[in-house]
């Protein structure tokens, strides 16, 4: 039995030496990619060479987005299968790491709250008034017992009615009053 996890599925890696990230002409990311485009076979040039092929515009998946947010993010196609895995961002240039990164960070949008001003619950909902680093906002979350994950030493996920994520970095630095108004659904 292999001792390194990574040895365990046939994965595909994608790294800085065969794959290019660039943005198409509508601003969606797209790859191009030393790869086999559906099966086990890479195009070939007539002196046997690889070809790099485009494989348009692609997706970006991060498999842990709490514990390692700029490692292990599955590139997909529009219908969710992958292309490939990259291990780690910091490895690809820093063009490619802006695109990939402003992409997640569209489609992983999650204020911090920072403060809750408001929170009462009615016929099974809560409504939330809070203070996030992006401004005032409100929201409702059905069930909240069910809605509010914790993701770490601290770090509490709560999700609306609509699937839009908040984040708490840390339950125990919210000011006193704050903490009271949550803490029933810790």
């Amino acid at each position: 039995m292999s001792d390194n996890y990574l040895d365990l599925a046939e994965i595909l890696y994608l790294t800085k030496d065969n794959a290019r990230f660039y943005l198409t002409q509508n601003g969606f990311p797209a790859m191009e990619a030393v790869i086999p485009k559906r099966n086990d076979d890479l195009e070939l040039s007539a002196d046997n060479t690889p070809v790099k092929q485009d494989f348009g515009r692609v997706y970006f998946h991060r498999c842990f987005p709490f514990e390692t947010p700029n490692e292990f993010i599955s590139v997909l196609d529009k219908d969710g299968r992958e292309y490939g895995l990259i291990l780690k961002l910091s490895e690809f240039p820093e063009d490619a790491r802006k695109i990939i990164s402003d992409e997640l960070d569209r489609k992983y949008l999650c204020p911090v709250i920072k403060k809750i001003n408001s929170l009462k619950d009615k016929l099974g909902y809560s409504y939330w008034e809070v203070e996030t680093d992006m401004g005032e906002m409100t929201f409702s979350t059905h069930d909240t017992y069910r809605n509010m994950a914790k993701v770490g030493d601290g770090t509490v996920i709560v999700t609306d009615v609509d699937g839009n994520r908040y984040k708490i970095q840390n339950v125990a630095e919210l000011d006193k009053k704050s903490y009271k108004k949550i803490e029933l659904y810790l």
